[in-house]
């Protein structure tokens, strides 16, 4: 089964319900909230993060806006990639 497949196991859905979200509804639902998905200080917690799909591309998007903000001094963009991850957690 290729990577970006929403079933990776019949089994695996029959028995526990596991469906993989795939990029373009992760995209979609996540524009929909951009402006908190970009915000620096906003927390995230995904208790069934499964591959960790939703934190893998807020923590990008984060990211960005750290880089576009930032980039040109070292220290406050360390100090604001730091608070980014911090802000992402799962269970």
């Amino acid at each position: 089964m290729c990577e970006d497949s929403q079933i990776k196991s019949k089994n695996r859905v029959a028995d526990h319900g596991e469906v993989f979200t795939g990029q373009r509804e992760i995209n979609a639902m996540l524009d929909m909230v951009k402006r908190e998905a970009e915000r620096i200080d906003s927390r995230f917690f995904e208790p069934a993060c499964g591959n960790g799909n939703f934190l893998a591309e807020i923590l990008r998007r984060k990211l960005a806006v750290v880089k576009k903000r930032y980039a040109k001094n070292q220290v406050d963009y360390e100090h604001y990639a730091i608070l980014v991850t911090s802000s992402i957690s799962w269970d």
